[in-house]
């Protein structure tokens, strides 16, 4: 028994970040993590609270030596946290995190025929559907500072231009 206990303490652990890309699609986005030569049952996959998945894993390299993985994922919040579902074939932990179904899919669908990009500056500044009412506020105030400074420095500059 002594012996078992000095080969346990005697166990390194080589730490790494596994590969990870998404795959988004209209219905689901799928998270893949290249694991080779992983199993199955040296995998685990959890979710917790506040929509995190934690994804771990361990195997062995030789009697001492051992490599180990613990990813997790911040799931946006338009996903079904209670539907995500995992499956491992191939040396690839595929994750498949379906999405929400919008409210109103009739509104929605007539939206989708008007393209817009979030890199022109007007959907930048209102989004896409929807004002956003603190940057508004924000530029509204500059504004007025802006128009402010304009008519103190032409009072001025008008006056003393007006003396000489």
């Amino acid at each position: 028994m002594e012996i078992k206990d000095e080969e346990t303490l005697k166990l390194s652990y080589y730490d790494f970040e596994p590969f990870c890309k998404w795959k988004r699609e209209e219905g689901h986005d799928i998270l893949e993590v290249h694991l080779q030569d992983f199993q199955k049952q040296q995998l685990r996959v959890q979710i917790k609270e506040l929509g995190v998945v934690t994804i771990t894993g361990e195997r062995p390299l030789d009697d001492t030596h051992w490599c180990r993985f613990n990813k997790q994922i911040k799931i946006p919040k338009n996903c079904k946290t209670n539907e995500i579902r995992a499956k491992f074939s191939g040396g690839i932990l595929h994750v498949v995190v379906p999405k929400k179904t919008p409210a109103f899919p009739a509104e929605l669908s007539s939206a989708e025929n008007i393209t817009t990009s979030t890199s022109m500056p007007s959907n930048y500044l209102f989004g896409t559907l929807e004002l956003n009412t603190k940057l508004a506020l924000q530029v509204a105030g500059m504004l007025a500072v802006v128009v402010a400074f304009g008519a103190y420095a032409y009072k001025y500059c008008h006056c003393d231009h007006v003396e000489t």
